[in-house]
């Protein structure tokens, strides 16, 4: 026999709980999954965005500030929740069932932060192509954050001085797509804030010890 057809009690209100649920079910610990409900079943549905104060979540779900704060520092560190400022939160695409609408101004304002970043390494010689700004387009609607990206910009640079001092390597880092590998690492692994500024304080020494080196003359150093 046919099953009789599934009616909804009530039309409207409800959520697409399909399998980003789950990801975030067995991703997230029990407070964090029970604000990204919260969040899932308030933000707009055709942007994954929810406009809230700190009081105003603490109210709802009848927990401390701190709490709350913890728990979306976990959002943010994970990367299924983006804050898009003091009080704007967005559930990243990986996390949000619904199709969005478009953020081209958002975008281009990412692309340009991703830009900026790539300027600063001197072993990185990019001159963000329409590839690379595309590619920031598509690492923002993925849900990466800038800080993940910042991270995998220090840890690729940081290796790739490593290649150049050893002479296992020669040439410039010249395309964003260099750190996709990295990126995915860094979203991955669950460091504290120390571990990433020791990262970034050696990436600067061994680009300084790359940039006195090559100020040698080659006679100097036989």
């Amino acid at each position: 026999m046919r099953r009789p057809q599934l009616v909804l009690k009530q039309s409207t209100g409800w959520f697409a709980a399909g399998w980003q649920f789950a990801q975030a079910l067995e991703e997230l610990s029990d407070p964090t999954f029970k604000l990204y409900v919260w969040l899932c079943l308030r933000a707009d549905r055709h942007t994954g965005q929810l406009r809230s104060t700190m009081p105003e979540i603490t109210t709802a779900l009848k927990k401390p500030e701190a709490w709350v704060e913890s728990a979306i520092g976990e959002l943010a560190e994970r990367g299924v929740c983006l804050r898009r400022g003091p009080e704007l939160l967005e559930i990243a695409d990986r996390y949000w069932p619904y199709e969005r609408a478009s953020r081209p101004t958002e975008s281009s304002e990412y692309a340009g932060e991703v830009r900026r970043m790539l300027q600063v390494p001197a072993c990185v010689r990019c001159s963000f192509s329409a590839a690379d700004e595309r590619l920031a387009q598509d690492l923002d609607r993925q849900g990466v954050s800038l800080e993940h990206l910042q991270r995998a910009i220090w840890l690729g640079c940081a290796r790739k001085y490593v290649a150049l001092l050893n002479g296992q390597s020669s040439t410039p880092i010249t395309s964003l797509r260099y750190f996709m590998g990295v990126v995915e690492e860094v979203r991955q692994t669950q460091t504290p804030e120390t571990y990433w500024e020791h990262v970034r304080s050696k990436a600067a020494r061994l680009e300084r010890e790359r940039q006195e080196r090559r100020r040698i003359p080659v006679a100097a150093q036989s």
